[in-house]
């Protein structure tokens, strides 16, 4: 399960859009744009920020919680 963040929060927290700056675990997906920092796909995407593949490499806030 994930949490959607809003719009606001992807500005001011998030970073998105300031890249690598903005915050590597965003998703995209069916239930919008969603927080995936404590779902199990962290792993993976820290190892693709350590291995230089993602543009966006921040680690912003705790996490949304789900």
């Amino acid at each position: 399960m994930s949490i959607s963040i809003d719009r606001e929060q992807l500005e001011k927290i998030c970073l998105m859009g300031q890249g690598n700056a903005c915050c590597r675990y965003i998703l995209g997906g069916r239930d919008g744009i969603t927080c995936g920092k404590h779902t199990s796909l962290r792993e993976t995407i820290d190892y693709k920020v350590a291995a230089g593949t993602f543009t966006a490499r921040g680690d912003n806030c705790e996490g949304l919680q789900p």
